[in-house]
């Protein structure tokens, strides 16, 4: 059965600003409880959105797969409101949409992540460290400032790190040695003759997402 999409308004925890979002929604018997994940676009000042490729591929291949996937615009963008905030009003942004998957029926709130790609890979990492209802963390393409963050050297999660060869923000080499100090368990991947884009590799990037969370 296809999987199905639902606009959502919700506000960023803590009464923050509304924020709009799309649920991607497996197809199925809706009785049935699923693992659910918030996935958070690029940065909001270099025209990231919910619409981005990447994103969007990794919520229909989530869906595809049985999981339940959240993407929204972060506070300032599209019709979400509020203004940019450097990362620190936007880990609220990802609390209140792991808030609004909590309260959704199809969702089991025991099998939450959370995905990120570039600033939004970093957003959802901060923010899964002070976070325990998130079990799972993916970030792809991780911008080089979080690598000398220590908040998650000993994080026991399941981990998962794409990157392009090629990607000068993230460079694979220096994220390569930054999950070596990470707790396992951890899984790296570095995709060979692409960038920070992953241009024409929107598709082999979704399928490491789903099939990590998918392992569930």
């Amino acid at each position: 059965m296809a999987s199905s999409t639902r606009r959502v308004v919700f506000p960023a925890a803590g009464g923050g600003p509304r924020l709009e979002g799309i649920l991607h929604v497996p197809g199925g018997s809706p009785a049935t409880r699923r693992p659910a994940a918030v996935v958070c676009h690029p940065h909001s000042l270099m025209g990231g959105s919910m619409e981005n490729g990447i994103i969007v591929a990794v919520c229909r291949a989530l869906a595809a797969r049985g999981i339940v996937a959240l993407r929204f615009n972060f506070r300032g963008v599209g019709r979400s409101e509020g203004a940019f905030d450097g990362g620190r009003g936007e880990m609220e942004d990802v609390a209140g949409a792991v808030d609004l998957l909590e309260a959704e029926e199809v969702v089991d709130p025991q099998r939450l992540a959370v995905v990120g790609y570039s600033f939004g890979a970093e957003v959802g990492m901060r923010h899964a460290a002070r976070d325990p209802r998130l079990k799972r963390i993916a970030a792809i393409a991780p911008v080089q400032e979080v690598y000398g963050w220590t908040g998650m050297a000993a994080d026991p999660r399941p981990k998962l790190f794409i990157v392009g060869e090629n990607d000068p923000w993230a460079p694979a080499d220096a994220l390569q040695v930054y999950v070596a100090r990470l707790a396992p368990p951890k899984a790296l991947h570095v995709l060979p003759g692409t960038d920070h884009f992953f241009v024409g590799r929107e598709r082999a990037v979704a399928t490491l997402v789903a099939e990590f969370l998918a392992a569930w």
